[in-house]
């Protein structure tokens, strides 16, 4: 009985390096797209454009809780966490949402990616991107305050952001 608990254990932690080696793998491509390649060609990879819901239009965010509703969205935000921690320079806030959304596509639970913007004293408008799962951020939540939502990305078997509006 043991042996088997042990066996399984072992299969749970290979489950989640596998996740988080895939996280890696998705964070160093999207961080090259970002780099090299137009948006227009990649931007499909984060859903389709949507509109932003009324209630999020000229509204500065708030520092959004970190919170996944499913073990899925657990474990990619997680991956996308430990992926990031572990490469020789720090992923930008769209390279983890890149990566977070092509993951919980792959295991069938899209979620919204939102790009805002936020107005700096020096000139030039700042961007950050965050993914939200079904009750909370996945990646980028605590550092939107402040940014107002100006496009977001739906994946049409996903939840749109005017339902995570409402939950």
């Amino acid at each position: 009985m043991n042996r088997r608990r042990g066996s399984a254990n072992r299969t749970r932690r290979l489950l989640r390096r596998g996740v988080t080696v895939e996280a890696m793998a998705l964070l160093t491509l999207g961080t090259a797209l970002q780099r090299w390649v137009p948006m227009p060609r990649w931007s499909r990879l984060l859903g389709r454009p949507g509109s932003v819901p009324e209630g999020w239009a000229n509204t500065r965010q708030r520092a959004l809780p970190q919170r996944a509703a499913t073990p899925v969205e657990r474990r990619v935000a997680l991956a996308v966490r430990a992926g990031g921690r572990r490469l020789p320079w720090n992923p930008t806030c769209l390279a983890e949402a890149i990566a977070g959304q092509t993951l919980l596509r792959q295991f069938g639970q899209p979620g919204v990616v939102v790009i805002g913007l936020r107005a700096t004293d020096e000139g030039p408008w700042d961007a950050h991107a965050w993914l939200l799962g079904r009750r909370g951020a996945l990646t980028g939540g605590p550092a939107a305050q402040g940014f107002t939502a100006t496009t977001v990305f739906e994946v049409p078997t996903g939840p749109t952001a005017r339902e995570l509006v409402a939950t």
